[in-house]
């Protein structure tokens, strides 16, 4: 980070540098979630600003969830990452920017990162080995609890402009803006002057940096710390350390000769971790900052309003720069005074033992470095700044567990390491290697268990599923124990182990609980009729237990145990919905177990009833006047039910139990007719129903005219046309009253035969047109004449 001031606002810094407005900010409560987002590039401040937050972190001041590295500098991550392995936390998630902007400035140039990653990090790593700052930002804030991270930027702003574009993603359904909303309380920057001016961070990313203040979600505070509160608390590592030990102090050495520079960021950082305190004033509170990108006059210009009212405030230092000094470098000192623990040596000791020497190694021992077993000062040998050794009491290794080491100096702060567990291990534990026998059927009687192995003593007692049973000790290889009825009564595996007070306990074997196959003998009822409701079925056969299940079909239905030969279960509609056999079943669960052979359910069909008609609609119709539909309504129709006209089917449709209709074609209705109407319902039950009588009544015919009107008195024989209307197929034509051979030929003509005989007198003859009940009757008369042609 490096800190360039305009000099035409230094007067504008005066001139709004009036009486402070009492802040509202909230303080935070530790330990506080932090994200750094830093350059570690162009100054070694950067460098400073890790070590005091790893120093807040030592005292439980703040949380560390991840690391952003935004410049371009291929050697800031890899250093990132050095001296957070260190100071004892090489798993930090880190992220690097792989853009090749910001580069103006000298913002992607370092004089001391390369070589101090090479001292303290990993040969040859670069920032192409750590994933996109992007998808570490995501990646912390979803697994952190709501509304409780702090973002300390004290770099440049491409990671958090890229963390505001992000979309939703397999690590959160949230885009960047809703996910910083939900889980940000606090945007930190440590960069611009305040309440106007121009300075190196938003100069050489001006476009990142306006967006970002641009696009911040509302409810989200940004509280900026500008370099005007920081220029001149100056901060550094200390001269006493040693540069090849110590990368703090090696990276100072390396950039500037070792000097103190301005601790940009370590203020945002203490703001950060305790809030206001007495450290801080907030001249500027809930305002708006507004920054100028590359296309406006000022790049990186930043400019504070009072309104509109958005969350955005600035602090100014209230302490003065030595007592900010003497809170920081203290903190940032820590490298050189803070006992980093690394590895202890041994790992692991016996349970039982009279005491135990153990050698610590890591970083920043002193004389007077204390070594704490579970919390509590043990005798402690100073040996090197890198190794002590301690010595523990019978007590403290007398029972297994993991119990923590830590060191503690009084050096600086009087600070606590890392912890590095010691593992205690019981002493001579028992060994089961066979138990006999291995299994049983559930429901049997008590039986006796042999435990064989090694280490038994006379107090080693078999435990079955971790409680311990009454033992008889055989010799060192054999102990005794009694299963009882309870232990196999149900179906499962039991846990068998052997515990020796104070040895502990050893791995476990199983002793199997089979379950029995269960056998059916009957089953009752052994039918059923189909459509029928839900029922119970009694089930007898033998070898039933607690979780036998009765299936259908080899579906499993609910079931009730009533005893070992009898169960009984719930056949349910469905199963029951059509004729057909069912196959049914026991099933015994593992272990063991197994399916029984088959009994049969048989469901019938049920007998249909028989139909009932009361009337049908219409109870009449005129011979030839089309198809109809008839409604018959009655009772005990189904869907199997069918209307017959004179004992033959007519097409069908069940309305309900009630309701029938049937179409009626045309040439049931040509000519008149009594028309038995029945309903017929199939096997098996059914049967007929009584009759309804649907008439067909014919019409009373008409004549309009015939053809010819005149015939010659003693002529011959013809066929005589007859026009009119309500013909039907047995309409009659009569001549002078007595019938003739006729032929129907439509609804509105018919022909006749006209005889010699019918011509031997000269005159008017009658001609009309007799239709046949039902209905009918006859026509009105037509006249032909027989005339002589003399």
């Amino acid at each position: 980070m490096n800190r360039i001031l305009s000099s035409c606002l230094l007067a504008c810094l005066f001139l709004f540098s009036a009486s402070p407005v009492f802040s509202q900010l909230s303080t935070p409560t530790q330990p506080v979630n932090i994200i750094i987002d830093s350059d570690m590039a162009i100054s070694v401040d950067d460098v400073g600003d890790h070590a005091v937050m790893w120093a807040l972190a030592n005292r439980g001041e703040v949380n560390v969830l991840a690391e952003i590295c935004s410049s371009a500098n291929d050697f800031s991550a890899p250093l990132m990452h050095a001296i957070a392995t260190y100071y004892g936390h090489p798993n930090v998630p880190i992220g690097a920017n792989h853009s090749s902007t910001p580069n103006l400035g000298s913002s992607a140039t370092s004089n001391y990162t390369q070589q101090m990653a090479a001292q303290f990090g990993i040969p040859g790593d670069t920032r192409a080995n750590y994933p996109d700052p992007v998808v570490v930002y995501r990646t912390a804030l979803a697994g952190a609890p709501d509304h409780s991270v702090y973002i300390v930027a004290n770099g440049y702003y491409e990671p958090l402009q890229g963390l505001l574009q992000s979309q939703p993603d397999s690590i959160s359904p949230l885009n960047g803006v809703q996910l910083v909303a939900q889980k940000v309380v606090r945007l930190i920057p440590g960069a611009g002057f305040f309440p106007g001016g121009s300075e190196h961070n938003f100069q050489v990313d001006a476009d990142a940096a306006s967006f970002v203040y641009a696009n911040w979600p509302a409810g989200v505070e940004i509280v900026n710390i500008g370099v005007e509160a920081s220029q001149d608390v100056l901060t550094g590592p200390d001269f006493s350390s040693g540069t090849t030990t110590d990368p703090i102090k090696a990276a100072y050495i390396q950039s500037n000769g070792g000097n103190p520079v301005p601790g940009f960021g370590q203020n945002p950082l203490l703001f950060a971790a305790r809030g206001l305190a007495s450290n801080f004033t907030v001249p500027g509170f809930n305002g708006q900052t507004v920054i100028e990108n590359f296309s406006q006059q000022m790049p990186g210009q930043n400019n504070w309003f009072q309104t509109p009212q958005v969350g955005d405030s600035y602090l100014e230092k209230q302490a003065t720069a030595a007592q900010l000094e003497a809170i920081l470098n203290p903190l940032l000192q820590g490298s050189s005074t803070m006992p980093i623990l690394r590895s202890i040596s041994p790992s692991s000791v016996t349970a039982g033992g009279s005491g135990q020497a153990v050698t610590l190694t890591g970083t920043n021992f002193f004389s007077d470095s204390q070594v704490q077993f579970n919390g509590s000062n043990r005798p402690t040998t100073f040996v090197s700044t890198t190794q002590l050794t301690v010595q523990l009491s019978s007590a403290d290794v007398a029972q297994a567990g993991q119990d923590p080491l830590t060191v503690v100096n009084t050096e600086g702060l009087g600070w606590t390491s890392n912890a590095v567990n010691l593992t205690i291990t019981a002493a001579s534990g028992p060994t089961l290697t066979s138990i006999s026998p291995t299994s049983a059927m559930a429901g049997s009687g008590p039986i006796t268990l042999t435990a064989t192995g090694a280490n038994f003593v006379s107090s080693s007692t078999i435990q079955v599923n971790g409680a311990s049973r009454s033992t008889t000790f055989v010799s060192g290889t054999q102990l005794t124990t009694t299963l009882a009825a309870a232990d196999l009564a149900v179906a499962g595996s039991l846990s068998i182990t052997v515990n020796t007070p104070g040895g502990g306990t050893s791995s476990a074997l199983a002793f199997t609980v089979n379950n029995p196959v269960p056998a059916v003998s009957s089953i009752s009822p052994t039918t059923a009729t189909a459509g029928g409701s839900d029922f119970t079925l009694t089930v007898n056969g033998s070898n039933f237990v607690g979780g036998s299940v009765v299936q259908v079909n080899g579906s499993a239905r609910t079931t009730t145990f009533v005893s070992s030969t009898q169960l009984t279960a719930t056949v349910v509609a469905a199963d029951i919905a059509s004729p057909g056999t069912l196959s049914i079943t026991v099933n015994n669960a593992a272990p063991g177990g197994g399916t029984s052979s088959a009994a049969t359910l048989t469901v019938t069909n049920p007998a249909n009833p028989v139909p009932v008609m009361s009337s049908i609609s219409p109870g009449s119709v005129t011979a030839g006047s089309g198809a109809i539909t008839l409604t018959v309504n009655g009772s005990n129709f189904i869907s199997g039910s069918v209307v017959r006209v004179n004992g033959s089917n007519r097409t069908t449709t069940l309305v309900n139990s009630t309701q029938l209709t049937a179409a009626i074609p045309a040439s049931d209705l040509a000519v008149g007719a009594l028309l038995s109407i029945t309903v017929f319902t199939p096997a098996p039950g059914g049967g007929t129903s009584t009759a309804a009588t649907l008439t067909v009544t014919n019409p009373v015919p008409s004549i309009s005219s015939i053809s010819p009107s005149t015939a010659l008195v003693l002529g011959n024989s013809f066929t005589l046309t007859v026009n009119g209307s309500g013909f039907i197929n047995g309409s009659v034509v009569e001549y002078d009253g007595s019938p003739r051979v006729t032929t129907f030929v439509s609804p509105t003509q018919v022909t006749a035969q006209i005889t010699n005989h019918d011509l031997l007198a000269v005159g008017q003859h009658s001609i009309t047109v007799v239709n046949p009940a039902p209905g009918g009757g006859t026509s009105n008369s037509a006249t032909l004449t027989v005339i002589n042609l003399l």
